[in-house]
């Protein structure tokens, strides 16, 4: 495994090398997270839109025969219901 080494500036800028910013497509102005972690700081791409990192989380275990959609559906009409029989 390789091992980069970068300087801390008085503002607490860190420089990633240009390798990694290629690997990983980090391009000026774009945003990363910062994760701590036991071992340190873990530095990952923050997506354009937050929501596509969820999509597709559930496709192990979400049964394919059910519609996300139509369970939604189902407990606003429930929530409905017993907001309705509590006025």
């Amino acid at each position: 495994m390789v091992e980069y080494v970068a300087e801390i500036r008085d503002k607490g800028e860190v420089t990633i090398p240009k390798e990694l910013r290629k690997r990983y497509a980090l391009e000026p102005r774009k945003s990363v997270r910062l994760i701590p972690r036991m071992e340190g700081i873990l530095i990952k791409p923050r997506p354009q839109d937050p929501l596509a990192e969820l999509r597709g989380l559930a496709r192990e275990v979400w049964p394919s025969d059910h519609s996300s959609v139509r369970i939604v559906k189902e407990i606003r009409k429930r929530v409905d219901f017993e907001v309705k029989g509590k006025l």
